[in-house]
């Protein structure tokens, strides 16, 4: 039995280790700090410039947008309870015109005051994007999003310039509803947990408050209806601004010709919702099989006493 216990026991230590490590683990102070620029040809695998900064680089050498005082919205699902609370007699309008249901903006939009960079200085900072060209946006959770060249360079002063934020002075606000992801404060290091994230600057012309707001219904006038996003069946700006932000693909329309560096895996399509602050990580999945096995090895070693 001693043969047994000395190859049972360090087993079973080293199993429960692995389980506690491969759990996932919270976001808390996990922002992204560095970001890798990437233009592609027309075979979206040829690499035809490429440079990786961290937000110490863009805040120093690129134009800041932003204050750190000022705060900035995106509007999230206009419920039908609260449009009857505003609008008792009006029909229902999820897209919201007068971007005037506040609760709307508050309960999952406020993203705090933030300063960061135009994503269009950085696309021009490794060579720059053209009519028709895509640029899409990458998360170190695995989620992307696509955008044409019009929203990030020819944005409507409704919509305002697509800014990568790296930096915020203030917390979300206090009726952020409760399990919404969380902002935080500070740089991404040091406290700013959403970011980098990408948020569109919005101009206050649209909602009675004076607010800079990207509104369910600025997202329906300045965008193509592919580009629209849905909270369920809802209109939501707010799902249109994406965490974590590491990487920015320019995808042109340029043949690969000779200057071409290496060839990068081909691009996905299609990403999952953000949806918690979980960061992955590569042993997810490990954990249940490698507790099951150690249960199993310490009874049989239990039985044998």
């Amino acid at each position: 039995m001693r043969r047994l216990e000395k190859f049972i026991v360090p087993l079973v230590v080293l199993m429960l280790a692995a389980t506690l490590l491969s759990t996932p683990v919270l976001a808390a102070g996990a922002g992204t700090t560095e970001l890798r620029i990437v233009k592609y040809a027309n075979d979206r695998a040829t690499i035809l410039n490429e440079t990786t900064v961290d937000y110490h680089w863009l805040e120093v050498n690129l134009p800041v947008q932003g204050d750190g005082v000022t705060r900035y919205y995106h509007q999230g699902p206009v419920f039908e309870g609260a449009w009857e609370e505003i609008h008792p007699d009006k029909p229902y309008d999820g897209w919201n015109p007068d971007e005037d249901i506040q609760i709307s903006i508050l309960y999952k939009g406020d993203f705090g005051a933030v300063k960061g960079t135009d994503i269009r200085d950085i696309c021009d900072y490794i060579g720059g994007a053209e009519e028709g060209d895509m640029i899409e946006l990458r998360s170190n959770d695995g989620y992307s999003r696509t955008y044409p060249y019009s929203i990030i360079y020819e944005p409507d002063p409704r919509q305002g310039p697509a800014v990568l934020c790296w930096y915020s002075g203030a917390e979300e606000g206090p009726d952020m509803r409760e399990g919404a992801k969380k902002q935080g404060k500070g740089y991404p290091d040091t406290g700013y947990v959403a970011g980098m994230r990408m948020i569109f600057f919005a101009d206050t012309s649209t909602n009675p408050w004076g607010w800079h707001v990207f509104g369910n219904n600025d997202m329906k006038e300045c965008w193509d209806k592919e580009y629209w996003n849905y909270g369920g069946t809802y209109p939501s700006a707010a799902g249109t601004s994406p965490m974590w932000i590491n990487e920015i693909r320019i995808y042109s329309q340029e043949d690969p010709g000779s200057a071409a560096t290496e060839t990068a895996p081909p691009a996905t399509e299609v990403s999952s919702p953000q949806e918690t602050t979980e960061q992955p990580l590569a042993a997810r999945g490990t954990a249940a099989p490698l507790a099951i096995l150690g249960i199993v090895l310490w009874s049989l070693y239990k039985k044998q006493e």
